[in-house]
């Protein structure tokens, strides 16, 4: 079971980068449909140009990322200001759950939770496409790229490992690209899924189509 999980919106376009204005709109209607973090933060997180390394615990592989300057807005006009120039960027509203109108249902280990977590949503952009599938940790991929690492090609079909039973769902449009949307939740939470990742409240799906004037598929990102 993965510590922490969460959904994703991911653009259909995969080299669909949004303005600042269609971010302000999606994060106001998120507020507007009782969808959006209690008490929360808007942070931004840009690239720093610097690296951190760490030893991977399972393999003793030495890994690097890239870091990020974190930085806390008081008010979303200054967003403009902030990323408009950015061709990479992580734009969160941190707060807390569950909001009025939950994304969906959680459960924790496989029982129904409806205690308070903590919960954010991410407006993701990076500078070229990126693999938006997710496999989990220690799965034989192939060829596959794990989860935000440069895509060789443009691959258009997603492929996701259920967390409940390890299936892998398969979602047209969704394997590829330079922005997303998440959702994520406080650790050992999870949705119910099946054999479709078609989880989220309607009408949040419908609020990122209009906010942002395009198509999104849904999927997945393991912490």
């Amino acid at each position: 079971m993965p510590e922490q999980y969460a959904h994703t919106l991911i653009a259909r376009d995969p080299e669909f980068a949004p303005t600042y204005g269609q971010i302000i709109a999606f994060f106001d209607g998120l507020t507007n449909i009782g969808a959006s973090p209690v008490s929360a933060k808007l942070v931004v997180m840009k690239p720093s140009g610097r690296l951190r390394s760490f030893t991977d615990p399972l393999t003793g592989e030495k890994k690097s990322f890239p870091a990020h300057d974190r930085v806390v807005l008081e008010n979303i006009a200054d967003l403009a200001s902030t990323i408009q120039m950015l061709q990479q960027y992580i734009v969160s509203l941190d707060g807390q759950g569950p909001p009025r109108r939950p994304p969906f249902a959680l459960y924790h280990n496989g029982a129904s939770f409806d205690g308070e977590y903590g919960f954010a949503v991410r407006c993701c952009l990076r500078a070229e496409p990126v693999c938006t599938s997710d496999l989990g940790d220690n799965e034989d991929r192939g060829a596959l790229a794990e989860f935000g690492q440069s895509c060789s090609t443009l691959s258009e079909t997603g492929r996701f490992r259920n967390p409940a039973n390890g299936a892998v769902i398969e979602v047209a449009g969704a394997g590829c690209a330079r922005f997303w949307v998440e959702f994520e939740f406080g650790k050992w939470l999870l949705p119910k899924i099946e054999d479709s990742l078609d989880i989220l409240d309607p009408a949040i799906t419908k609020l990122a189509n209009w906010a942002f004037a395009m198509e999104f598929a849904q999927g997945l990102h393991l912490l």
